[in-house]
Order: C-alpha cells, then sequence, then structure tokens
C-alpha cells in the first residue's frame, strides 16, 4: 500500500503556536480565537510575514483574510497564495462589525482623518463620504486603533472593531458604520504541511 503524504488527525487542535498579521485586537485574532480555544498567538507585520511564519517552522499556523463579502477579494492574499507554498486546512468566517473609534475628549464634529486597512475603508466608503473627511489606509485596523490611541489627535479617527475600543483606550463616536449590515470576512487557516481533519 502506497505511504500517503497527509497528516491524518481525529480533531482539529485546542491549541497552537498562530501566526498573526497586525496587533492585538485585529480581526485576524478574532478569526483565530474562533477556531482555536488556547491560541499562542504572534502577531507580525504583513500577510507576507504570516506566510514566511508558517514557511520557517516559526508557527504552525498561520491566520489569512482572503474575502470579505462586501469589499470582494482581498488581492494582496491571491497575490501572495501564488508565491508561496501552504496548505488549507480550515477555514472561517467571521462577522465583521466597524465602529468609528477617537481619543475619548473628541465629538464626531472634530474629525477631519479617518484611517484603517484598505479593506475596512471600502467596506465604510459611503459612511466616510458622508462625513466628508480624508482616508488614508494602514496595515490594519487594529493597528489604525494603536495608531489613533498614541497619536494625540482629536481630529483622527479609526475604522476598527469595538473590541479595540476597549483595548487601547478609545470612544465609540459611532457604531456599526459598515455600507452593509451583512458584512462578512472569510479568514484561512495555513499550514506548512497538510493536515487533514
Amino acid at each position: 500500500m502506497k505511504n500517503n503524504s497527509y497528516i491524518f488527525k481525529k480533531e482539529f487542535p485546542k491549541s497552537a503556536a498562530v501566526a498573526c498579521q497586525g496587533v492585538s485586537g485585529a480581526f485576524s485574532e478574532i478569526a483565530c480565537r474562533k477556531l482555536f480555544e488556547d491560541p499562542k498567538i504572534t502577531f507580525v507585520k504583513s500577510f507576507e510575514d504570516v506566510f514566511a511564519a508558517v514557511e520557517n517552522g516559526d508557527c504552525r499556523y498561520g491566520m489569512i483574510p482572503i474575502e470579505n463579502s462586501s469589499a470582494g477579494s482581498v488581492n494582496r492574499t491571491y497575490t501572495l497564495m501564488i508565491n508561496h507554498k501552504f496548505f488549507i486546512v480550515r477555514s472561517v468566517v467571521v462577522k465583521v462589525e466597524h465602529s468609528l473609534l477617537a481619543l475619548p475628549d473628541t465629538d464626531i464634529g472634530d474629525i477631519k482623518e479617518i484611517t484603517s486597512h484598505e479593506q475596512a475603508l471600502n467596506q465604510c466608503s459611503g459612511f466616510t463620504s458622508s462625513m466628508g473627511v480624508r482616508t488614508f489606509a494602514c496595515e490594519n485596523t487594529a493597528v489604525a486603533a494603536k495608531l489613533v490611541a498614541t497619536s494625540g489627535r482629536r481630529d483622527l479617527a479609526a475604522l476598527s472593531s469595538p473590541l479595540c475600543a476597549e483595548l487601547y483606550g478609545l470612544k465609540v463616536l459611532k457604531s456599526s458604520v459598515q455600507d452593509s449590515d451583512s458584512n462578512f470576512t472569510r479568514f484561512i487557516c495555513i499550514s506548512r504541511e497538510p493536515e487533514v481533519y
């Protein structure tokens, strides 16, 4: 009988080392905690770094966003998928709810600029247009919240998860600002070796 290269497991692990892009509060962390009961999360700067952490064996798994119900495919992910060797072992869908976050002493009328990940900006473009503010993209929704928290600027806000308001001591100026209430992102869990559950 031929030896099969696939690793067959009875049950998906409850705990493992997982690479997630961004900082604490990122939607990739939320996706990770939906799949694992007790993940050992390593935060990395870019999606490229997630693939590298898995390929190098630094983390057993990596969490990568692949598509959003409102904004479509995460194009950067597809580009990276072509250039890296990996296996998809699971996927998970996360309901994405964006809030407008700012420093505690800020009013919504103070806001002149909004920052977030480009996908979040796309998912909330109707809202940001109605505010008539400038927008600029950064690496991650949680990175945006952290940037606002450390900026000292009352004219700057972030589109991020409500969790980030708690994590970074920010005020929720407005909740659920995404253009669609049916806003879901699919994440894939990748590994260096094939695993079948």
